[in-house]
């Protein structure tokens, strides 16, 4: 059995391979999510997105069999989550849909539209046809609003070129910049009405 073990927030999470799937180990899972027990946590997830498998290897070899979830599962174990980090996640995850809902021209009052199967499969086709189109970025306004953004932050009305800043406001630079590309890219993508500008300068500066 083919299985890989990734770290996040100091707790060690198994994975199996199941006909090409990776599917993680419940009782990892929960203990990176805060649950009581794993129990607590399955319970919540159907059965279609569970399987008991054997572990070969690791900290439960010879233990017997024990539970893994698909990745449909853990989205669902993440949303049901206390922890802030997950919280996090859910609250993106939402952002997601509403740039889908407004990619796909649903207004927000016909939100409910959203739960038609029909249009869910018309919004994904628009989506992976958007994703093979070439998107083209213009870096050099992306690293301009960066700069701006960045040099605000410190309180520079004027605002400074990258070889002019300190090593503490490159380093905020970077995120900046990454999410500035990303935004472009998302408007070019979805022909989202907005001002990329405008919308970093909402989150890092104001």
């Amino acid at each position: 059995m083919n299985i890989k073990t990734e770290s996040w927030l100091d707790y060690e999470i198994r994975f199996v391979e199941i006909e090409g799937e990776w599917w993680g180990i419940a009782k990892d899972i929960s203990d990176a999510l805060g649950y009581v027990d794993s129990q607590a946590m399955v319970r919540h997830i159907k059965s279609k997105f569970l399987q008991t498998v054997k572990l070969t290897v690791g900290k439960n070899k010879g233990n017997g069999k024990v539970t893994a979830i698909s990745e449909q599962g853990i989205y669902k174990a993440i949303t049901r989550s206390q922890r802030p980090e997950a919280e996090a996640f859910e609250d993106w995850l939402f952002e997601v849909v509403k740039t889908l809902r407004q990619s796909s021209g649903v207004e927000g009052f016909q939100i409910f539209r959203m739960l038609d199967k029909e249009h869910q499969k018309e919004t994904m086709a628009k989506l992976q046809q958007s994703l093979l189109q070439p998107t083209k970025v213009n870096f050099i306004k992306a690293n301009t609003i960066a700069n701006k953004a960045v040099s605000s932050r410190h309180g520079h009305v004027k605002s400074l070129k990258k070889n002019q800043m300190t090593p503490e406001m490159l380093i905020e630079r970077e995120p900046i910049l990454a999410d500035t590309v990303d935004l472009m890219i998302a408007k070019e993508k979805f022909r989202l009405d907005l001002s990329v500008s405008k919308k970093v300068y909402e989150k890092y500066v104001h």
